[in-house]
């Protein structure tokens, strides 16, 4: 058996200075959806004896993020909200860890929204919606 990632994510946002400075988004609970796809380019021809594909440009998923809403300052979760409302694409990275061996993912992304949900029961939570601009780059 492998050992899973467990407890090692890391979510950060850079600043957009140069040199680039990454703050951690604090209280990340879930992230779905990184990742791209390659559609598919017909190129079918008269002389094809069936359909016949290339990959075609990869498209960059939606990245939904959840985290449990906090209040500190200073408050990457408020600076992440300024992004999304100045509509400026930033320089992400996603840390997973086993405890030894980091995978570290970064790429640019669109932000596309935030929204809170308050609860009487459980934490108030806030999501963000990123979409994935270029490359991704696994190190």
């Amino acid at each position: 058996m492998t050992a899973g990632f467990t407890g090692g994510l890391t979510f950060q946002m850079s600043d957009g200075a140069s040199p680039e400075v990454y703050t951690t988004i604090q209280e990340t609970k879930s992230l779905s959806g990184l990742g791209k796809t390659n559609p598919l380019i017909d190129v079918t021809s008269f002389d094809s004896a069936a359909r016949e594909y290339i990959a075609g440009l990869a498209d960059g998923s939606e990245i939904s993020i959840e985290c449990v809403r906090t209040h500190a300052s200073p408050n990457a979760q408020d600076a992440l909200i300024a992004i999304v409302d100045s509509k400026t694409t930033r320089n992400f990275k996603l840390t997973l860890t086993d405890g030894t061996t980091p995978i570290v993912y970064t790429f640019a992304g669109v932000p596309l929204s935030w929204t809170i949900t308050p609860s009487f029961d459980d934490a108030a939570m806030i999501a963000f919606t990123l979409k994935i601009s270029g490359d991704i780059t696994v190190a």
